[in-house]
């Protein structure tokens, strides 16, 4: 549905040269908006929510800066402003949710309350209502006039459900928490119906995939390398090792089962220890009764991580990627954790697409993950790590290729 609002806006260069300064009005659509000026020959210009960079308002005003660089700013809205917000953030979400792959599955119920969000070392983000819906693997927190973001049950590190204070936090992977209040009389079936996903999706991978493929293991033992092993992450065989010695050997041989796969990773698996070799299983959506395998390494010595999905069809390329392990300083020992979840993030999230975790942006120009690289944190940081790739026709190859990746990764 469109709507549409009168008002003053002005554009401005990368340079401060303002360029336009009109009075006219602003048109909402679905994936965008359209400013044009008084008078019927005045056509205006579409911004695509696609094309903005940085979205905020401030003291009446509307601001936003496009990836070409130009500032809009929208004012003179009157007692419509909060209205305006109103309108064009849910278009913006609606957006976001599509363009960030924040929507897992369909949508199962959804909730009205407030959030306070803070980063891994405790500094407030951002706080305020919200719509919270909650999907079969994701919850998406959708404010009236902020911009919405999601939370993947497979990155969910720890959540508490307060009775006493009617509120929950949430602890991620990455350290962020969010707490959640204010629901009113809908926070038990809130909690119940969270309860009830989160716990679903270790049902869901040891029904689908685990029992399967392991089903000579205890069903105690699938649950619990199912609660390590979310979405298809990768697990470290020391982990998995110790829930059962013959599930590891049983993961390691399912995931690594071809010989020829086996000699080509000889060259990155030489001298990495148990808890940095890494192995992560997950359904194929994409081929009828198959199974995403993938392997991931970790050489700190090397200042790389190095991870691999196994074939999946015939004559598919087998392939290496390879991210630096740090950017700026410090010790690839101590920073290492972060990249293993940065490529966690990244295929779990995209459902192990490769092309957006290290193609240049020119040949994602008409991609659906065209925004993805550019605003999705875990997803732009991988990118900028790209150290290079390995996948030659033979075990000499790959020795080859993987030389030449660590001369390019090494610490100056």
């Amino acid at each position: 549905m469109e709507v549409s609002y009168n008002l003053r806006y002005q554009k401005s260069n990368f340079s401060n040269k303002m360029i336009t300064d009109k009075e006219g009005e602003v048109i909402i659509y679905g994936k965008g908006f359209r400013l044009k000026g008084k008078g019927a020959q005045d056509k205006g210009e579409l911004i695509n929510f696609s094309e903005i960079k940085e979205f905020y308002y401030k003291d009446g005003r509307v601001i936003f800066i496009t990836f070409a660089r130009e500032k809009y700013v929208l004012s003179d809205m009157g007692t419509l402003f909060d209205q305006l917000l109103v309108d064009l953030y849910r278009a913006r979400n609606e957006f976001l949710m599509d363009a960030l792959f924040m929507k897992g599955g369909k949508m199962k119920a959804e909730f009205e309350g407030n959030f306070e969000r803070f980063s891994k070392f405790g500094k407030h983000i951002n706080k305020g209502q919200a719509k919270v819906r909650l999907y079969e693997k994701s919850m998406v927190v959708v404010p009236s006039n902020q911009d919405a973001f999601s939370l993947h049950y497979d990155f969910v590190n720890f959540h508490e459900f307060d009775e006493g204070e009617y509120n929950l936090k949430i602890t991620m992977d990455d350290g962020s928490s969010i707490i959640f209040s204010q629901f009113g009389d809908d926070f038990e079936f809130f909690e119940e119906r969270l309860n009830e996903l989160l716990g679903g999706m270790y049902e869901v991978l040891v029904n689908s995939v685990l029992r399967e493929v392991f089903g000579e293991f205890p069903v105690a033992t699938l649950l619990k390398l199912a609660y390590k092993m979310k979405g298809g992450k990768a697990v470290s065989h020391h982990d998995i090792r110790k829930m059962d010695e013959d599930m590891a050997v049983a993961v390691e041989k399912f995931v690594l089962g071809d010989e020829e796969i086996v000699e080509k990773l000889a060259c990155v698996s030489e001298g990495v220890d148990e808890y940095n070799v890494m192995y992560g299983i997950a359904k194929d959506a994409k081929v009828k009764d198959g199974f995403v395998k993938w392997v991931m390494y970790v050489r700190p010595e090397d200042n790389l991580v190095g991870a691999a999905i196994l074939p999946r069809w015939e004559n598919e390329p087998f392939e290496m990627y390879f991210y630096k392990i740090i950017m700026e300083k410090g010790r690839p020992a101590d920073k290492f954790v972060d990249k293993v979840l940065e490529v966690n993030q990244a295929l779990v999230v995209l459902d192990f697409v490769k092309d957006p975790c290290f193609k240049d942006k020119r040949e994602l120009k008409h991609s659906p993950y065209k925004y993805a690289i550019r605003k999705l944190p875990f997803l732009r940081i991988l990118r900028k790590s790209y150290a290079g790739k390995v996948g030659g026709a033979d075990a000499a190859s790959w020795a080859k290729e993987f030389k030449e990746v660590v001369k390019t990764a090494k610490l100056q």
